[in-house]
């Protein structure tokens, strides 16, 4: 088997570029805009915000479930199709989302539209390392991750706004007309990537393949401990800005404003950093800042502190995350979609951990004890990507 490696035409790269960050700003806006609206979701079903968060946990199964099924057919078959397959579902669980009557029913929607996101997601950062090599790789990849922030300052905020003024479902009404938006972009400017593969697809040769590389497998795993981590904090900070700072939906979303520009700009730049620094030191350095950032958050007892260390944190992890994908996807040859599948599989599998444990969590240790957790699980990361490194200086 061997990858179609057409050149795209220069003048339609950065046009493939945009397309492709629109997938992803659609997919993050979907994915991060439970978090200021669980107060009102609650209220809405009569219910508490921990069964609230379920519809988190829903959306994070979905893909967790879906990626590692999905991974492998981007290495086999058309990415283009299979871009589009993915965002036409995540579309239809957004609209469905957008009509619940029930929690119940929400979840279950949220469950399609995760395992929408699993079809495209790791379709997209496979189709950076296919098409772009090495610096112009990590820069690409820089970009079209930074709309996952770009999403959280856009995204997210304007529909806290929306289910602020009318109902919390029109936050999902938006985030349905943004995806048909990029479904239509994405048919028009993402080129065709056909495979030239001989034999029949094999889900046990490609995880195989995948396992015998160390240097991604390690880095899969400092990505599950990772995201863990961020999730903690991440999935209960609308609920601590209403509960704890008395502000209302739309006025956490101005700090969901804050920290996505400030993590939009570094995930755009952090390309830039990556060569210089290289991926895995960019991951040690943002892993032990974010560690000290998790404290920081912890003895917040005003809302400027708070923001503040959010805005350093958000920094970092525009950094380190962009990081993480970007070795991955420069290692893992030609089983990028089946190793940047798991990567996103582990990644929501941080998500559902972290909305899990974060739910009993928060309710018998308070959003601080939440925080220290995430300072170890940050402080990890970063020994362990620091292990790796000096186990590939030591190789070379």
């Amino acid at each position: 088997m061997s990858e179609n490696n057409s050149e795209i035409p220069s003048g339609h790269e950065g046009l493939l570029v945009i397309g492709l960050f629109l997938v992803v700003f659609v997919m993050g806006a979907d994915s991060f805009i439970i978090s200021p609206l669980l107060p009102t979701i609650a209220r809405s079903y009569q219910t508490t915000v921990e069964q609230a968060a379920l519809a988190v946990t829903a959306y994070a199964l979905g893909y967790a479930g879906g990626a590692p099924f999905f991974g492998p057919l981007g290495d086999y078959f058309d990415k283009k199709r299979l871009l589009a397959s993915g965002v036409s579902l995540f579309l239809m669980g957004s609209v469905l989302c957008a009509i619940s009557p029930t929690l119940p029913i929400l979840l279950g929607c949220r469950l399609i539209a995760g395992i929408g996101a699993a079809l495209t997601l790791p379709n997209v950062w496979a189709t950076i390392g296919t098409q772009f090599k090495g610096p112009r790789m990590q820069w690409v990849m820089g970009i079209v991750m930074a709309a996952l922030s770009l999403s959280i300052a856009v995204g997210v905020p304007l529909g806290a706004t929306v289910a602020q003024l009318s109902d919390w479902h029109m936050a999902f009404w938006a985030s349905s007309i943004v995806g048909l938006v990029a479904a239509i972009v994405l048919l028009l400017l993402v080129p065709s990537m056909p495979m030239s593969n001989r034999g029949p697809l094999s889900y046990g040769q490609r995880f195989r393949e995948l396992r015998r590389q160390t240097t991604v497998v390690s880095t899969l795993g400092i990505t599950l401990i990772w995201m863990f981590g961020f999730y903690l904090i991440y999935t209960f900070l609308g609920t601590v800005l209403i509960q704890q700072f008395q502000l209302n939906t739309a006025q956490s979303g101005t700090i969901f404003i804050g920290y996505g520009l400030s993590n939009f700009g570094a995930s755009f730049f952090g390309g830039w950093v990556m060569m210089r620094l290289g991926t895995l030191r960019s991951i040690v350095m943002t892993g032990l800042v974010s560690a000290l950032c998790a404290v920081g958050l912890a003895f917040s007892e005003t809302l400027p502190l708070l923001m503040g260390w959010l805005v350093v944190l958000a920094v970092n992890q525009g950094f380190g995350v962009t990081a993480l994908s970007a070795h991955i996807v420069a290692h893992a040859g030609q089983s990028r979609s089946t190793a940047m599948a798991v990567n996103s599989s582990l990644l929501y599998l941080g998500l559902t951990l972290a909305s899990l444990v974060g739910g009993v969590g928060y309710t018998t240790l308070g959003f601080r004890g939440l925080c220290l957790m995430t300072a170890i699980t940050f402080g990890l990361a970063g020994c362990l990507a620091d292990g790796l490194n000096r186990w590939a200086d030591v190789g070379n």
